[in-house]
């Protein structure tokens, strides 16, 4: 039985839940990723829409989390939405290097992020360069490439003016599918592993539906999974739901305003 659930925040990305038991954790491993597949002729695709769900556990530890709800995207637009069901109703809006917080459509909160939404796994997936994570257009230039086991790992250098803050980054790739990507300190130290799992072409976007990371903080390592299922290329749902503008403010004088 699950004794006791306390909420707090972890990077701002999603949020752990402190709990005796992993039922709830177990219950979640067992969903498969299906995707609903929608035709798109001679179209481009542009949008995205899917159910997602977000799991995360502290290694050696009793926290996890769980997070459910709907992630909208349109590349036109710019803006990653997700609006969360789960554990608390509540819409998050990532737009560069900001995220809003909006709840019974009042913007609560404003503030940064690490997330930027044309680095996401849903932009570089629907502009078909997920292979290359994006690296070339963020200034990055290929320092190394080999082959190992039927994977191609590259070894890729940030700018030469941004090295004291940005580290290196490899990529692994097979049959030009990206596997993993990680992520180095400029000290060397690595500060996170992604992993691309379970891909699936959908309206000719080929899509990881499963992405895992581990995320080495100061004095513990983070599992989170994310998994995308009935996804949806360039749905019709109104643009609302992929710009999300709140209706109302609740904020102090002086808050930045919100960009449109």
């Amino acid at each position: 039985m699950i004794r006791s659930i306390k909420l707090s925040a972890l990077r701002g990305r999603f949020f752990l839940l402190k709990t005796t038991s992993l039922w709830v954790m177990a219950w979640m491993m067992a969903f498969i990723c299906t995707t609903s597949m929608h035709p798109v002729h001679g179209q481009q695709a542009y949008r995205i829409k899917a159910e997602c769900t977000v799991k995360s556990k502290v290694v050696g530890g009793n926290e996890a989390g769980l997070i459910l709800g709907t992630v909208f995207y349109d590349v036109r637009i710019g803006r990653l939405i997700f609006e969360v069901k789960f554990p608390q109703k509540e819409t998050w809006v990532f737009i560069d290097s900001v995220q809003w917080t909006i709840r019974n459509d009042t913007l609560i909160n404003i503030k940064p992020s690490t997330l930027k939404p044309k680095l996401s796994v849903l932009h570089l997936s629907l502009n078909q360069q997920l292979g290359g994570f994006g690296l070339e257009q963020s200034g990055y230039s290929m320092s190394e490439v080999k082959t190992d086991q039927g994977l191609v790992i590259s070894g890729w250098s940030p700018p030469a003016a941004a090295r004291k803050k940005m580290g290196r980054i490899a990529l692994a790739s097979r049959d030009r599918q990206l596997i993993s990507v990680i992520f180095y300190h400029p000290d060397g130290r690595i500060l996170r592993k992604q992993h691309f799992r379970k891909y699936q072409r959908i309206s000719n976007v080929s899509l990881p539906t499963e992405v895992v990371d581990e995320i080495f903080e100061k004095e513990k390592k983070v599992y989170q999974t994310t998994e995308y299922k009935n996804i949806v290329i360039n749905e019709q749902t109104p643009d609302f739901y992929y710009r999300r503008d709140p209706k109302y403010r609740d904020l102090p004088r002086g808050t930045a305003s919100p960009k449109r």
